[in-house]
């Protein structure tokens, strides 16, 4: 029986109002994540918000050179993207968001800040969490 463990990875609170409890893979083996072009990778972000969440709007967006570059995401509705917990979210209550995204063979490597945002109807960044990663042919 082989067990597989999700890597903490390393990440920072880039404005967020909730409270980010755990960031973590179970496609990465080290804590800043090597990216291979050409394969698919999730990121798993758990936190508790500060109050009732009826809706979430996903977004990720690579930062270089300090310009954000949008990804499109395969899942943009945030309560359809979690996989612990479910939309309302009550206050306090821990929730686990779960996505996806494909490397694609034409992006460049190099090192780059994936950011990845929760937003509410009211608070653009109600979750904020800029991960660092390494795109590797």
């Amino acid at each position: 029986i082989a067990f597989v463990s999700a890597i903490d990875l390393e990440h920072k609170d880039c404005g967020s109002t909730a409270k980010i409890v755990k960031v973590f893979s179970d496609d990465c083996s080290e804590a800043v994540c090597k990216l291979h072009k050409g394969s698919s990778y999730s990121m798993q972000i758990s936190f508790i918000p500060a109050g009732e969440v009826k809706a979430l709007k996903a977004s990720l967006a690579g930062v270089i050179a300090g310009v954000e570059l949008p990804f499109p995401l395969p899942e943009p509705d945030g309560c359809k993207a979690l996989v612990k917990g479910s939309c309302p979210i009550s206050e306090g209550t821990e929730v686990t968001f779960k996505e996806a995204l494909k490397v694609e063979p034409s992006y460049p490597a190099l090192k780059v800040t994936s950011r990845w945002r929760l937003g509410t109807p009211d608070q653009d960044k109600f979750l904020c969490v800029d991960i660092p990663v390494i795109i590797v042919s």
